[in-house]
């Protein structure tokens, strides 16, 4: 807050305007939601999935919207089926990956039981493997082990990918895909002269 200050002093009126410290700062995040991100990236992505329904009324836009969702959920349900060999998501796998090269540049000291002294260049961080805890908090926050705390398991021998929330788990990602979106048939085919009749009343 004090570089801020010296840059523009408004700075922390602004920030004081956008509400609650968690929903814009990282330290204020919810540790049970396992997110380390808060972006509008994915509706700018998803956004621009619809293409040109965005400019159609909203009826179509809607059916727009069923369809994309519809090929997305079938398409990582159908993806995820080939990842019967591992525990956790491959992508998050390659993410511990970069964070164990990371860690090299860290020195663990062990200091009791499940207790270690993490040396990160001038900082010095307590980490926790028995509550899975980082004084930077990343762990915490995400559900991913940081730098800090892949070098304390490393330090012990042990396996990384065992330190990962269950949130990222090859099972739970499969049973947020098992369900699909049902098509739709052309209005033509729907039981009903009234039906029919309607949908072609909103879409002249």
């Amino acid at each position: 807050m004090e570089a801020l200050d010296k840059v523009n002093p408004n700075t922390r009126v602004w920030l004081s305007k956008l509400g609650d410290q968690s929903r814009w700062t990282k330290w204020q995040f919810n540790p049970d939601i396992k997110s380390d991100v808060n972006k509008t990236n994915f509706v700018e992505s998803f956004n621009a999935t619809l293409g040109i329904d965005r400019c159609r009324p909203v009826l179509t836009l809607l059916e727009g919207i069923r369809r994309v969702t519809m090929v997305r959920l079938a398409s990582r349900r159908q993806i995820c089926e080939g990842w019967e060999n591992t525990d956790i998501c491959p992508n998050i796998v390659k993410r511990v990956q970069t964070l164990c090269q990371d860690s090299r540049t860290c020195i663990a000291y062990f200091s009791g039981q499940g207790e270690f002294e993490v040396h990160d260049g001038r900082s010095v961080l307590p980490v926790s493997l028995i509550n899975r805890t980082c004084a930077c908090n990343l762990w915490q926050i995400s559900g991913i082990p940081c730098k800090h705390g892949i070098r304390v398991i490393l330090h012990a021998k042990e396996d990384p990918h065992k330190y990962v929330s269950s949130w990222y788990s090859v099972e739970v990602y499969k049973r947020a895909y098992s369900s699909n979106i049902k098509s739709i048939a052309d209005p033509e085919q729907w039981p009903g002269q009234s039906l029919r009749m309607c949908y072609l009343r909103l879409h002249p």
